[in-house]
């Protein structure tokens, strides 16, 4: 049940039934949800417990953003034992961070909890929107104004929140059997939680309802004066949901079909059984040895890694980039912009095979760091600013970033960038508690900032770290929402603000969304029964171009588009057993990578070869800008392939 996410009004009562008072002073209760299990055998009394604050909050004494976290000790704990069938754990919320990244004394009430809503791994980020129908220009969302998280996406969460409850009781408990809560009768006036046969266990984001402290020791004054307070959400939150996107329907409706079905001659079966030409011979080998290049095969990874790329950025020139493994200088405490790795960039000229220019970057993490721009030119990541480079690997501008770079997306056509930018919620002692407590890295806030195909910023907006960055079409925004039984509904929401529903679907490991040229979609699923990959490019209405099917051997799914050519390839590579995603595996188990080149019209196959000793990089292949090549990475170097026109 998802009652306390938690638009509903509440009534403080005493016992199982309220009268009904003449007046009642309001309370707003804080909203929020546990960052970590919580288990009485696991507990100790004097320990510390942490939850995320949901839902902006002002109090007197207190104001907390959404995100704040609020912090409870443990006042006492009695486990489940054969001496000792019934179990409790008091609950004593005692601090808060009010506005600063500090924790502070303010005392909070647990009165009200429900169990947790699905996991929202694969719920996207909140990108800045519209007012108005005007539509952007050339794929600019020129249109776009500032908008903060307290009211993005307001559409999003209203699809998931239960019609409001107007008689909650204090003590109320959703979704978690076997469980109650008793509010102020613990040590300390804390609330405890019992169960009767079992260890009193709550999961990861169980949804916590709490009140100012002073409260439920004010209520026997209030009951002498023949008043009670009374205890609700904020619900400005609700009418704004309700005043959401006007279009929002279209993307509700209950008899929705799956993800559409691929049907000649519109959309092509790419079939496994249908195998690439593994003798075709490569035009061009190149060796890069020279340069620094080697692959480190033994490397233990859990997914492809993003140390190498290829680019082209005219017919002729390729740019090849490449972690070389230099020995890194580290000088006492490290700052954002310090450097983790080296990457160096090396300008080839391929009818000649020697290198024009080349250059190191220092890069502050080890995530992508090089993205396809318009007009045949790179966004890279290099310190603390995004660096754009054309054709001669000349550099065009610069662009400070000004904090630990979180994404960087880019539309189809090249022309729009949406940066996140993350900031630091926590004071560095607290951010240490939460990421020993949470055994990850606590949420923190992203500023995202959206640049038009000049590099002006015309948008802001903030949002959460644990969502999945934006993808762009030239249209606007495409996100996966959750639904009801694991299913995912992907959505676009429009430059001038329309929301349009693209499919839904089930997967049983979080689906991987890209967007490439010209216009597509290119995602990955997983069959709920087979665990086996399904792979699909489709376009901005939906409907499918290309869909496959590949097994547990195969892995590393990834495509790129030719805007020019109207084609896109699509790269898979084999292992040689089966990998689960997130499983372990060495660049030595992967024995070969099939490309296949596709007509974006139709999915049709135009080229397909098989190479040997694939780089185990995300980014180790590249289609010409005439489209009559493809050059793939390989661990001995480049090899280029003659792409036929058809």
């Amino acid at each position: 049940m998802r009652i306390l996410k938690f638009l509903l009004m509440a009534a403080l009562c005493s016992g199982s039934v309220c009268a009904e008072p003449l007046a009642r002073p309001a309370v707003t209760a804080v909203e929020a949800e546990l960052l970590a299990d919580l288990e009485a055998r696991n507990l100790k009394p004097g320990g510390t417990l942490y939850a995320k604050v949901t839902a902006e909050w002002n109090g007197l004494g207190c104001a907390l953003k959404k995100g704040a976290v609020i912090e409870a000790r443990v006042t006492s704990v009695v486990p489940h034992s054969k001496t000792s069938k019934a179990s409790e754990v008091s609950l004593s919320f005692s601090n808060a961070e009010c506005g600063k990244a500090a924790m502070e004394p303010f005392a909070l009430d647990l009165v009200a909890l429900a169990a947790p809503e699905e996991d929202d791994s694969s719920v996207s980020m909140d990108m800045p929107r519209v007012l108005g129908s005007t539509a952007p220009t050339q794929g600019s969302p020129s249109g776009f104004r500032s908008m903060t998280s307290a009211n993005s996406d307001i559409w999003w969460s209203m699809q998931y929140l239960a019609t409001a409850n107007k008689n909650l009781r204090v003590g109320a408990v959703y979704g978690l059997k076997g469980l109650k809560l008793s509010v102020g009768t613990g040590p300390q006036n804390s609330s405890v939680l019992s169960s009767n046969d079992r260890n009193v266990a709550l999961d990861k984001r169980t949804m916590l309802l709490l009140i100012p402290g002073s409260t439920v020791s004010a209520r026997a004054k209030t009951q002498e004066n023949g008043t009670q307070p009374s205890v609700h959400a904020d619900a400005s939150r609700g009418s704004e949901a309700a005043a959401g996107p006007g279009n929002q329907n279209q993307a509700t409706q209950a008899d929705e079909e799956d993800i559409q079905t691929c049907t000649p001659p519109e959309c092509s079966i790419d079939l496994t059984t249908d195998e690439p030409d593994s003798d075709r011979r490569a035009m061009e080998r190149i060796s890069i040895e020279q340069m620094g290049f080697t692959s480190r095969l033994q490397r233990e990874m859990a997914a492809l890694n993003h140390d190498e790329t290829l680019t082209y950025l005219s017919s002729t020139e390729l740019l090849v980039t490449f972690n070389p493994h230099l020995l890194v200088p580290r000088y006492g405490a490290t700052t954002p912009d310090s450097t983790i790795r080296v990457i160096r960039a090396a300008l080839l000229d391929v009818t000649n095979k020697k290198v024009m220019r080349a250059m190191d970057w220092d890069l502050p993490d080890t995530k992508q760091y090089l993205w396809l721009l318009a007009n045949h030119r790179v966004l890279v990541h290099v310190r603390d600013e995004l660096r754009v480079y054309g054709p001669g690997l000349k550099e065009e501008a610069r662009i400070p970033l000004g904090g630990p770079l979180n994404f960087v997306r880019t539309d189809p056509a090249g022309k729009t960038i949406a940066f996140g930018i993350v900031h630091e919620r926590h004071s560095p002692e607290l951010h240490a508690k939460l990421q020993e407590g949470q055994e990850q890295e606590p949420e923190e806030d992203v500023q995202i900032r959206v640049l038009n195909d000049k590099f002006d910023v015309i948008a802001t907006a903030m949002t959460d770290s644990n969502r999945m960055p934006p993808t762009l079409l030239d249209e606007g925004e495409v996100k996966f929402l959750r639904q009801p039984d694991k299913r995912i509904h992907m959505v676009m929401h429009t430059w001038d603000n329309q929301l349009r529903s693209l499919a839904r679907f089930t997967s049983s490991c979080a689906p991987q969304l890209s967007s490439l040229a010209p216009d597509l979609l290119f995602m990955v699923t997983c069959d709920a029964s087979t665990g086996g990959r399904e792979y699909m490019v489709m376009r901005p209405d939906g409907n499918l171009v290309l869909r496959g099917e590949s097994s547990l051997q195969e892995l590393g799914h990834a495509a790129i588009g030719n805007e020019e050519k109207k084609e896109f390839a699509v790269r898979i590579l084999k292992s040689d057993q089966a990998t689960l995603p997130g499983a372990v595996f060495r660049p030595t188990d992967l024995e070969s990578e099939q490309f296949g080149v596709y007509r974006a019209a139709d999915g049709k196959r135009v080229f397909s070869v098989r190479v040997s000793n694939p780089s185990a990089s995300n980014g180790g292949y590249a289609l010409s800008p005439d489209g009559d090549q493809l050059a793939v990475l390989a661990r001995d170097g480049i090899e280029i392939y003659a792409v036929p026109q058809k």
